[in-house]
């Protein structure tokens, strides 16, 4: 079976997140898809900048101390990502990238206001790359996956799940989703739950079975990769594709 390898906002081990250099990168890299974050700025314009969900300060992604919510896109075009010279981009350079290469992409709203939504749907038509198009987002926040799919039933949807002991069938079919990725965080809880109770691979077998993706989030190690490739995972999201690409090869 072909592993993907995906590119978390757009592989920010080695290129600054969620810019066309990070991009670049990832299509240079061989990733088969990238992830990038969506916030809104004051003029209600959707600029890629990693944010804690509805929250409005971007200095730790930009050193600026200015609340998101007080800033235009004009302001923002003054901005650069911390630590380099990247600019700061806007949804619209991301899916112009999307159609360029044809290369898919995840986006993730980092705000619930009623207006991300509509607005991102918007730009992804104008593009003309929804098919190429998914929005991903943690399972805790299915409502915005529904309500994506409500707008443009043609877009994927991919739920990130972190429980472990959830039913994994259950949850996949009760939004429709096209996608779920299992963990995303530093410790594999899958695999520790796992040892105890054998139940992730047999519900692992029951997502592929219904036709659902199954992936494996933020993956660090060559001990998740293995782990994953075990239980017939079949696509990796990771910060560095490369290094994650050697230990598939190694495996």
């Amino acid at each position: 079976m072909q592993i993907q390898l995906f590119a978390h906002r757009g592989g920010m081990g080695r290129a600054p997140e969620n810019t066309l250099a990070s991009f670049q990168q990832a299509l240079a890299d061989g990733a088969d898809g990238y992830e990038f974050d969506v916030c809104l700025t004051q003029d209600k314009q959707p600029v890629l900048i990693h944010v804690d969900f509805n929250r409005d300060s971007i200095q730790e992604a930009t050193g600026c101390s200015i609340p998101l919510s007080e800033l235009t896109w004009q302001d923002v075009q003054q901005l650069t990502m911390l630590t380099s010279d990247e600019p700061v981009a806007h949804l619209d350079d991301a899916l112009r990238f999307t159609r360029e290469h044809q290369m898919p992409c995840f986006i993730e709203p980092k705000t619930d206001v009623p207006e991300v939504l509509p607005i991102i749907v918007e730009r992804v038509r104008h593009f003309e790359v929804v098919h190429l198009t998914s929005i991903l987002t943690f399972y805790l926040r299915k409502q915005l996956l529904v309500d994506a799919k409500r707008l443009e039933p043609k877009l994927r949807t991919s739920a990130i799940l972190i429980n472990p002991m959830a039913n994994f069938r259950k949850a996949a079919a009760a939004i429709d989703a096209d996608r779920m990725i299992l963990g995303w965080s530093r410790i594999n809880h899958f695999k520790l739950y796992n040892t105890f109770i054998p139940t992730v691979t047999r519900q692992l077998k029951q997502l592929r079975a219904n036709g659902v993706v199954v992936e494996a989030g933020f993956i660090q190690t060559a001990k998740d990769v293995a782990w994953a490739i075990k239980n017939g995972v079949e696509g990796l999201w990771a910060d560095d594709v490369p290094y994650i690409r050697s230990c598939l090869k190694e495996i």
